[in-house]
């Protein structure tokens, strides 16, 4: 993030959903996506990275992404601590339009209370995510009366 986000002017940072939910097909097709909006504006001083929904938990909760409504996207100044939220759909004319609009000046900057806490993360293997088998219980036990 720092890497990427630190000498950018603005960073968009997107936040896609678990692998669980949209497996590696539907993460690629994403990640296409934002490639592609990416080539449009590689002249431009930003960047584009992405991370998993629930892996940043305190980058989420500082721009207002989490919990729900992902895929999201957000544009962040680091060095202004501010950040300005995608209002629209996560579609490629809605992303270029939004690009647009923050290098315009952009609509409805917030300000980033803090530093943020970035965690460190394994990178994605590019493959299916896989459920981890919790402790089982029988339904019995579910609906004992004790």
């Amino acid at each position: 993030m720092e890497e990427k986000c630190g000498p950018a002017a603005i960073c968009f940072v997107s936040f896609l959903p678990d692998i669980l939910d949209s497996k590696a097909e539907g993460r690629n097709k994403y990640l296409e996506m934002l490639l592609s909006v990416a080539e449009k504006f590689k002249k431009d001083p930003y960047s584009f990275v992405w991370v998993a929904a629930g892996k940043q938990p305190d980058l989420e909760k500082r721009v207002g992404v989490g919990g729900y409504g992902y895929p999201a996207m957000v544009a962040l100044n680091a060095k202004k601590g501010a950040y300005a939220p995608l209002k629209s759909g996560f579609e490629v004319k809605h992303l270029i339009e939004f690009v647009k609009e923050a290098k315009a000046g952009g609509k409805g900057n917030l300000p980033i209370d803090g530093t943020l806490e970035i965690v460190k993360t394994e990178a994605w293997d590019g493959k299916d995510g896989e459920v981890v088998d919790a402790d089982e219980f029988s339904l019995e036990e579910l609906m004992a009366d004790d």
